[in-house]
């Protein structure tokens, strides 16, 4: 058995096994509590975990991502007039930008937008169908020469493969008093503690790391950012993404398979809400 990484929140070495969860080990850090797989990735790893099966294939990823576009436009201008709150309209981030949908939004809502997606279909699409300025690469990898105001992470912290480095990156892009919004999953939410390791985001490798709202406070203040407010979104998922994804997660579990049959009662075509205790979004400015 090979040797436990060392937490990727803080670094710290005391590290158990929480579960196992097909072929990967989740672990615990006894210092943060922070939990996250024990793989190690890179960016050509990252190219391969995202590519256009996870947006195409169902399992863990999307059976169809382009059927939640208008959605995420949407989406993208619901979180542009909650930033209004905190900030005036400028240069924006979109870490993990897929298609860029999201990132149309802010941009049909006034911002000047900067997109980073490692998979070359969704970036070529943003560019070319919707004019965007999307870069091939991850945050890790991807050298940029302007400096932003806002970088948006929606639902993509816990892809990220290395947050430390990550996180410093964003901190010497943005501008000073620069801001940062992150939505993401609450491994401490009722939804997660009643699934237990069924949880759906416990979905390796394309997941990596299972944040709270205190383990992720805590990252971001190492980090130099302050946080301004959290809450919860509302959310809708296109019901074809829901059937996958219930059905991927029956289907990997020995006591419930036999309820993966009952996901064809799931309507295929509606926009259905998801249950926003299982998510949460954060605003932190750079100290």
């Amino acid at each position: 058995m090979h040797n436990i990484m060392n937490c990727p929140s803080c670094e710290a070495n005391d590290i158990k096994v929480a579960f196992l969860k097909g072929e990967y080990r989740i672990l615990k850090c006894k210092n943060c509590e922070h939990l996250f797989t024990d793989v190690i990735v890179d960016f050509d790893k990252a190219k391969e975990i995202y590519s256009d099966k996870y947006f195409f294939d169902g399992g863990a990823g999307y059976d169809d991502y382009f059927l939640e576009k208008e959605m995420l436009i949407k989406r993208g201008e619901y979180y542009s007039k909650k930033m209004s709150q905190f900030m005036k309209t400028g240069k924006v981030l979109d870490v993990g930008a897929a298609a860029g949908f999201i990132l149309k939004g802010f941009e049909n809502t006034g911002w000047k937008g900067t997109g980073i997606e490692p998979n070359e279909t969704m970036s070529e699409y943003g560019k070319n169908i919707l004019g965007l300025n999307i870069n091939p690469g991850t945050i890790e990898t991807v050298e940029l020469p302007d400096r932003f105001d806002l970088a948006i992470l929606i639902q993509v912290a816990g892809h990220i493969y290395n947050p430390i480095s990550s996180l410093k990156k964003i901190h010497g892009l943005l501008n000073p008093g620069g801001h940062v919004l992150i939505e993401t999953w609450n491994k401490d939410s009722l939804t997660a503690k009643i699934s237990g390791k069924h949880w759906h985001e416990f979905s390796p490798p394309s997941t990596l790391n299972y944040f709270s709202k205190k383990s992720i406070n805590e990252l971001m203040s190492r980090q130099g950012f302050s946080l301004l407010k959290q809450g919860h979104p509302k959310k809708k998922i296109h019901s074809q993404h829901a059937k996958s994804l219930i059905k991927h997660k029956l289907q990997g579990s020995k006591s419930l398979r036999w309820l993966a049959g009952f996901t064809v009662l799931i309507p295929g075509n509606m926009m259905i809400p998801y249950p926003a205790e299982d998510l949460f979004w954060a605003v932190y400015k750079k100290m």
